[in-house]
């Protein structure tokens, strides 16, 4: 435990305390970074700059440090039994911190607005002391502004105590609050005041991690391309004049406050139409009959198209005679390509649409069709290579073999291709075998082979009547249980089938249902699992006798709510259910010594796993308030059983006692006249007079502390003074004391 008593003048900290780091992020964007030739686009810009630190205090020295202020506080880590949000050393104003208790700041320029933020938390009250937290409504924590060197104080916000027992003033909490307009100025003190308080053994707080902010300071944000400037604190925005590239080009932008200055970049890029293809048909047989199409894409669109002649928003251009053509695009920003295209002068003569029907099982049944377009009727056709012609196509009934194919028109225009007829046998299913379906996942399967006929094979898959599927390889996945049809067919029709079984394994069974139960032990019932189980908890206080099991014993370390799952990875299968351990009732009350006439709030100790609270009283709140001093019982159940605890309650007539002699020479012993010994008290008044009867002090605050000086703060000489004190205790009794202090200054 270290205790610290300083006064640190503002002088010596304020360079120490009072930074100054700025620093900005800028990024900056186009409307489009791609446009097309002759095209534009719009630059625009987001910015941020950081804000700055003006005061900063964590305790972690060990002694407050950059403060203006006189008082007696504790630094430690763990005051009270209550660690800080963060485990550090903390801030404690306990029984050494006398009334007014205040931490002064020393002056800060916070003219830009920003925040003041804290960790804070007040004793519960009736704890001991230095653990005694404040109850009554005047006895909270202030934090207040000065902008005229602590000559007037306004208040920003205050904490009242709310009885003493709020768990949200009792805990360590984090506040952050605005610096209001009024004290925004060059030179605002704050502080974390306390202004009534019952005596130093009463009323306990605590501070931790101050941190107060200012705002940003203003940047300005310019485009050096042209220089445009949004303007001091303004950080989003277009630039308004668009850019026009005619090539890849880069615009720089700059956000700075004259000393601290961040760039971005941005690249845009032009782009240029350009004709992709030209699909060309040559003129048949000498006529002027070709065609040319030309694709286009980049630039701005809009294209239309030249051969030499107008232009024309179609790419195609038809009547085309055997020539070398020029094409020409042009796109809606006036940006062009050219490509160069050749047309040759070919047959006009074509077969097309050429088909077989091959051979199936071995007949001699084979078929040949085609169609011919272009050239000049009347056509002439030979399957035999020539040696014979016929003027209708009608090729039937016809072997296995290759057929060469010829077709003449009446000017000499021929083709010619040719086709095979292929031979055929009756295709056979070979091999075939099946994978099993678990948990009706529809992941079963079915592989097969096949050999003879003509290939490449088809296999397909029906159940009963409906087609499952086809494909060329035999194999079928994800296949629910059943009986299946297999059929293979050749290329020339011929087909083969079998029957084949894909068995299945049934998915698990768990009906587990959420429980709640008092011991720490839960046996697994009715789980069956035919691939393996799984068993997991949400949590390590869980464990499993066999995880692997199906109906595994459940050992819990300690009472609570935990989810249970088991998973069958094979089946793909969870369930999960709630078992809560409910834990055994368990409360506390605190024995207690206060004044006669004072009533006594007991409170017992509130846990969740309680259900209902009796007192020997008959009462049946977790709270009662007593005046009587006796032996108070208090019992708290649920379903798991019940606890009792007990707390002695005295109540003695409350007194005041105060010394004969005191020293204020300032050596640390007994340098002030004050009550030895009070508590209790409703209201209090001590009046000091000189030998003839003058009043030098007067206190109405039971912690007073006369040091030996009269009202104008001037040393009173030594000798024999008179006292008259008169209290009023809490239990309504009169207290009335009267007597003579000697002062001694000698050393």
């Amino acid at each position: 435990m270290k205790f610290t008593n300083l006064f640190v003048a503002a002088a010596l900290v304020a360079g120490s305390i009072q930074s100054f780091y700025a620093q900005c992020t800028v990024t900056a964007s186009a409307q489009s970074t791609t446009i097309p030739c002759n095209g534009s686009t719009i630059l625009s810009v987001v910015g941020s700059g950081m804000s700055q630190v003006a005061f900063g205090e964590n305790f972690n020295s060990g002694q407050p440090v950059g403060w203006q202020f006189s008082q007696v506080v504790t630094i430690a880590n763990n005051t009270c039994g209550v660690p800080s949000l963060d485990g550090t050393d903390f801030m404690w104003m306990g029984n050494q911190s006398v009334a007014p208790r205040e931490m002064t700041t020393i002056p800060l320029d916070v003219s830009s607005g920003g925040q003041v933020c804290f960790d804070m938390r007040y004793a519960i009250q009736a704890q001991a002391s230095p653990c005694e937290g404040p109850d009554l409504a005047n006895e909270g924590v202030y934090v207040q502004f000065s902008t005229d060197a602590g000559l007037s104080w306004t208040t920003m916000q205050y904490w009242s105590p709310n009885g003493g027992y709020d768990p949200m003033l009792t805990s360590w909490q984090n506040y952050c609050i605005p610096i209001p307009a009024a004290a925004q100025t060059t030179s605002t003190s704050f502080r974390w005041t306390q202004l009534a308080v019952s005596g130093a053994a009463f009323d306990h707080w605590g501070l931790d991690n101050i941190m107060i902010t200012a705002t940003a300071p203003n940047f300005n944000i310019t485009w050096l391309h042209d220089n445009y400037s949004y303007g001091p604190g303004n950080y989003t925005g277009d630039d308004p004049t668009p850019v026009s590239p005619t090539g890849t080009t880069s615009y720089i932008v700059m956000m700075t406050d004259s000393i601290n200055t961040c760039y971005d970049t941005i690249t845009i890029s032009v782009n240029y139409p350009q004709i992709d293809t030209v699909t060309t048909i040559n003129p048949t047989c000498g006529s002027i009959n070709g065609s040319l199409t030309a694709t286009s894409s980049g630039g701005a669109g809009g294209y239309t198209y030249s051969i030499g002649a107008a232009f024309q928003p179609s790419g195609t251009f038809n009547n085309l005679d055997t020539a070398m053509y020029t094409i020409i695009m042009v796109d809606q920003n006036n940006c062009s390509d050219t490509m160069m295209a050749i047309l040759d002068g070919v047959d006009s003569l074509q077969i097309t649409n050429l088909t077989s029907v091959t051979t199936t099982c071995g007949l001699d049944n084979g078929v040949i069709d085609f169609d011919v377009v272009g050239g000049t009727p009347i056509f002439q056709y030979s399957i035999d290579n020539g040696t014979t012609y016929s003027s209708a196509i009608n090729f039937i009934n016809l072997a296995p073999g290759v057929y060469p194919i010829h077709v003449v028109d009446q000017n000499g225009c021929f083709d010619n291709e040719s086709v095979e007829i292929f031979p055929s046998t009756n295709p056979d299913i070979n091999n075939f075998n099946s994978t099993l379906e678990f948990c009706s996942l529809s992941d079963g399967g079915i592989t097969s082979t096949a050999t003879l006929g003509v290939t490449p094979y088809q296999f397909v898959l029906h159940q009963g009547s409906n087609l499952i599927a086809n494909n060329a390889t035999g194999t079928f996945t994800g296949l629910e249980s059943g009986d299946y049809s297999l059929i293979v067919i050749d290329q020339i029709g011929c087909v083969d089938s079998v029957t084949v079984t894909v068995d299945s394994i049934p998915a698990p069974i768990a009906p587990l249902q959420d429980t709640v139960l008092c011991n720490l032990t839960f046996q697994i019932n009715g789980v069956l699992s035919y691939t393996g189980s799984n068993w997991t908890a949400n949590s390590p206080n869980i464990n499993f006798s066999n995880p692997a099991g199906q109906n595994p014993t459940i050992l819990a370390d300690t009472a609570g709510v935990y989810a249970i799952t088991v998973t069958d990875s094979v089946c793909n299968f969870t369930e999960t259910f709630q078992l809560t351990f409910v834990a055994d009732p368990y409360t506390h009350i605190l024995d207690t010594t206060l004044c006669v006439g004072e009533t006594q709030v007991l409170a017992a100790l509130v846990q969740p796993q309680n259900v209902s609270y009796l007192w020997s009283t008959g009462q049946t709140s977790s709270v009662i308030s007593v005046t009587e001093t006796g032996d108070y019982i208090v019992s708290t159940t649920n379903m798991c059983g019940v606890y009792i605890d007990t707390a002695t309650v005295s109540f003695y007539f409350c007194d005041i006692e105060l010394p004969n002699v005191f020293t204020p020479n300032g050596d640390g012993s007994n340098d002030y006249f004050q009550l030895l010994f009070f508590g209790g008290l409703k209201t209090f008044n001590c009046t000091i007079l000189n030998r003839w009867g003058q009043t030098i002090r007067e206190y109405d605050d039971p912690a007073f502390m006369w040091d030996g000086k009269d009202e104008s703060g001037d040393d009173v000489v030594e000798g024999v003074y008179f006292y008259i004190a008169k209290a009023v205790s809490n239990g309504g009794n009169e207290i009335l004391k009267q007597g003579n202090v000697t002062l001694v200054r000698s050393k």
